[in-house]
């Protein structure tokens, strides 16, 4: 054998010794300090199930199955601290580039998280520079929220400076920074549908606010929507159940997109002017949004109500019924919509056309039927003629009914109940 093969085999074999070695290592052996420094940064008992090493996907020691909490009801199947060159020459400073994987944690834990990482650490307590997050899930009292991804940074001191957290699918963000024993949080989700029954997309939703472990303060919210800008402020509580209240106003929005979320064939176009407020209320966070209760003031300019023709009823003195289909063209259609438990309401309805006008009120209940009455007016020059409408049928095919036009005066005028 050549000295140059045995000396290839000596340096192979030096290898997997080196190698072998950190396998060796009794890291068991450390899980006690471990745990005492975890336990003191977070505040509370830290459990370590094992310490091991690893070289998938690279050189790291593990800290698996880990428990937070007096009953371990906090759990990380995984802590991953890389062998990085600054790791090791930093070990007693500070370690970077760790790795959470697979963790679930209650809610109230979560929330006080910046709270109990705010405080730089001491001496003998772990520091960290900074962490990633993956696969992370929130326990609520009867759901869970996630996966999520995210990270923590620090300040040099070693405090907590900031947590990041982003949905599976990219489109949410959601920073959180400690304030004075409340988060700052700031959220801003992109090309994102809202759960619940209407799914509103958004193609951008900025929030900002405070919470605490009762509620959250949103006292900015900013939204780009249906070729508009909305603004508002909202109040969520979450101590006795989920409960959402708050206002929102907006300037020239496209209305016939948001309409047609609930009504795709019967529905209206024009730029809307609205002012609403709404309250949402569910024992669970998933289903809040699916119960709301809304009032909007609202004002259409330029626009077109689709498969209601309002004017046809007016060229006949004669008893009629007409069918879906046609549509009215109108200058201003103002009014109040309010929805509660699945039933909307239209109120103090008042459309105008130059000519024609229409006023009135229409209920549209949880099935999709329709009643209510119109008063509807042509004026030209001296002549006006009135007929009085009843709205039946349902959203898909409204029916108009009339008692015959009139006019002023005249022995068979009509008159109409607006309930």
């Amino acid at each position: 054998m050549s000295a140059l093969k045995k000396l290839l085999i000596i340096v192979v074999v030096l290898a997997a010794i080196l190698a072998a070695v950190p396998m060796l290592i009794p890291y068991d052996s450390f899980k006690s300090d471990m745990e005492q420094s975890l336990s003191g940064r977070f505040g509370t008992k830290v459990q370590i199930g094992n310490i091991a090493f690893s070289y998938s996907p690279k050189p790291q020691v593990q800290l698996q199955s880990v428990a937070f909490g007096q009953a371990g009801e906090n759990t990380v199947e995984k802590i991953a601290i890389p062998l990085t060159v600054r790791n090791v020459l930093r070990l007693n400073q500070s370690l970077s580039d760790i790795s959470v994987e697979s963790a679930s944690i209650k809610h109230d834990f979560a929330l006080s998280i910046p709270e109990r990482l705010k405080i730089p650490p001491s001496e003998d307590d772990l520091r960290i520079a900074s962490l990633k997050l993956t696969d992370l899930k929130l326990q609520l009292p009867k759901n869970t929220v996630g996966p999520l991804s995210g990270s923590f940074s620090f300040k040099p001191d070693g405090a907590l400076n900031s947590i990041t957290l982003t949905s599976e699918d990219g489109h949410v963000n959601l920073q959180v920074k400690p304030a004075e024993g409340q988060l700052a949080l700031y959220l801003d989700a992109r090309n994102w549908v809202a759960p619940g029954k209407y799914p509103v997309r958004f193609d951008q939703l900025v929030l900002r606010g405070l919470a605490d472990k009762n509620g959250l303060l949103i006292d900015e919210i900013s939204a780009m929507l249906f070729g508009s800008v909305a603004t508002g402020q909202a109040q969520l509580d979450w101590v006795d159940g989920w409960k959402l209240h708050g206002t929102v106003q907006t300037r020239s929005m496209q209305v016939e997109p948001l309409i047609a979320l609930a009504s795709p064939i019967t529905r209206a176009t024009g730029r809307m002017t609205a002012a609403a407020t709404f309250d949402f209320f569910s024992d669970d966070y998933s289903t809040l949004l699916d119960q709301p209760t809304i009032e909007v003031k609202f004002s259409l300019t330029d626009g077109r109500l689709h498969n209601l023709d309002l004017i046809t009823p007016l060229k006949s003195s004669n008893p009629s019924v007409l069918q879906r289909g046609g549509q009215t063209t109108f200058d201003t259609l103002v009014g109040t919509y309010t929805l509660d438990k699945d039933i909307v309401t239209l109120s103090n309805l008042a459309l105008n056309s130059g000519k024609f006008t229409a006023s009135g009120k229409v209920i549209i209940d949880d099935k999709g039927d329709l009643r209510g009455n119109l008063a509807t007016r042509l004026a030209s020059g001296v002549i006006v003629i009135n007929a009085p409408l009843r709205i039946d049928g349902t959203l898909k095919a409204p029916e108009l009914r009339s008692s015959g036009a009139s006019k002023p005066g005249s022995n068979g005028e009509a008159t109409t109940r607006i309930f």
